[in-house]
């Protein structure tokens, strides 16, 4: 048996269900955290900038959800791309999904291109109306503008990664983003601290990291005796590129308008002061350490759930999602229950010159922390929306916790309230409580039927 055929066996027949989800989803959590911990790096040494500690942090922080806007398009191409291509390989229909696959990749270099000069030309109006001024103004908007001509290669790596993880490939993806992340790691102390290029010197190092690998990625494309491929000629197919915009758009848009949630979300923050800015960017790098792991089993759900779609096995696609939260929310538990005790020594190795900052970091994982067994909920919801195709579900979910729950809940604390900073915590957990019961209602409306004419 070959490792195509061992993939194909461990997601449509294996009848261990668990260790079909953590085989897949290990890689991806590796990969997971090794982001994570180059995020970590960066933040560590752009804190370390005399005089600018807290404004460094908060000027990587405040273009996050700006950044996240441009790649939500990237991710909802690759759920789009995930959903169609595994209902095709499920039903062993390898040349339809080759087309589809060949498809993505022709848009995802398009809307890469596009994308790098809206970032550049717009990143100055951006963040002034984001609220920011002075020393983070003018780091901010250089950050964004660096960053914004990596799009292209983070495009083709989402494209690659959807292509690969439709077809039970969570490895080679895995591959190339730990490569890409080691020399993020190794290229942003230098960048940072050694050329003394500071805020600018940790968004050349992840452009660097992020075109590195290009060219083998490419190869693996084309060229892979092993795993799904594209054609060589990048002809465009009408029909088959309506199709994945069509179930790509409800899940950009749902990204997209998530990010500017957030950018809402770090507006209202800003007011507060630029050390609750650092404690919100430090608290949510060090907790997506322990959300990373549910993240890739929710993604790797969709993959799981859309070749049992596929391969006409609704009930066995139906048992990976109960599965899928089972374990989620057992590994999430555990984690997050290690974590709250260590996490005053863990946030003052990025704010020990800031007490204010470090005790605003500390209060704010609590709440999050408590919170983070219903995002493990969350995030399989998502898994089992997009892996039926249904991305107008994840559309209305993503919207409803943010737009209707958590924004008008942070803006009463605020304003009608003494809670202070705690206002803004607070309203985030009552949020992603709710939510789950959204989450219920919508799930109840699946059918696990194809989206494609099997």
């Amino acid at each position: 048996m070959n490792r195509d055929d061992y993939r194909r066996y461990l997601i449509l027949k294996d009848p261990n269900i668990y260790k079909g989800l953590a085989l897949l989803a290990m890689p991806v959590m590796f990969n997971n955290l090794i982001k994570t911990f180059h995020d970590l790096i960066d933040m560590y040494f752009v804190s370390q900038i005399a005089e600018h500690s807290a404004a460094s942090v908060s000027a990587i922080s405040v273009t996050f959800p700006i950044l996240f806007m441009f790649i939500s398009i990237g991710i909802g191409l690759s759920i789009a791309g995930t959903s169609l291509i595994s209902q095709l390989v499920g039903a062993n229909q390898r040349e339809e999904a080759r087309t589809y696959a060949t498809n993505l990749f022709f848009i995802a270099i398009v809307v890469g291109i596009i994308f790098n000069i809206l970032g550049y030309v717009g990143a100055p109006y951006v963040m002034k109306l984001m609220g920011t001024e002075g020393y983070l103004f003018e780091k901010s908007t250089k950050y964004l503008q660096i960053r914004s001509f990596e799009l292209v290669a983070v495009f083709i790596m989402f494209a690659f990664t959807s292509i690969r993880q439709a077809d039970g490939d969570t490895i080679t993806p895995v591959i190339f983003g730990v490569i890409t992340m080691i020399l993020n790691i190794i290229l942003s102390p230098i960048m940072i601290s050694v050329l003394n290029l500071g805020v600018e010197g940790a968004a050349y190092a992840t452009l660097i990291g992020n075109f590195a690998v290009l060219p083998f990625i490419l190869y693996q494309l084309y060229f892979s005796k092993n795993g799904l491929t594209i054609y060589r000629s990048l002809s465009l197919d009408k029909l088959v590129s309506k199709i994945i915009v069509r179930i790509a758009v409800p899940a950009a848009v749902g990204q997209s308008i998530t990010a500017i949630g957030f950018a809402v979300m770090n507006s209202i923050i800003v007011s507060y002061g630029e050390q609750t800015l650092a404690a919100f960017s430090v608290g949510n790098r060090i907790s997506s350490l322990v959300l990373h792991p549910v993240m890739a089993i929710g993604g790797i759900l969709a993959a799981y759930i859309g070749q049992n779609i596929g391969n006409s096995n609704p009930e066995r696609a139906k048992e990976a999602f109960r599965k899928g939260i089972i374990l989620s929310v057992g590994i999430i538990s555990v984690t997050s229950l290690i974590m709250m005790f260590f996490r005053t020594g863990v946030i003052s190795i990025f704010l020990k010159n800031d007490e204010v900052a470090l005790n605003l970091a500390v209060t704010y994982m609590f709440y999050l922390l408590i919170g983070l067994p219903m995002m493990a909920i969350f995030q399989s919801f998502f898994g089992a929306f997009n892996g039926n195709g249904k991305t107008t579900y994840t559309l209305i979910v993503s919207v409803t916790r943010l737009w209707l729950l958590r924004i008008p809940l942070i803006l009463i604390f605020t304003y009608f309230t003494n809670l202070g900073s705690s206002g803004i915590w607070t309203a985030m957990l009552i949020s992603n409580f709710i939510i789950i019961f959204v989450g219920l209602f919508f799930y109840r409306r699946l059918e696990f039927k194809p989206k494609l004419d099997i």
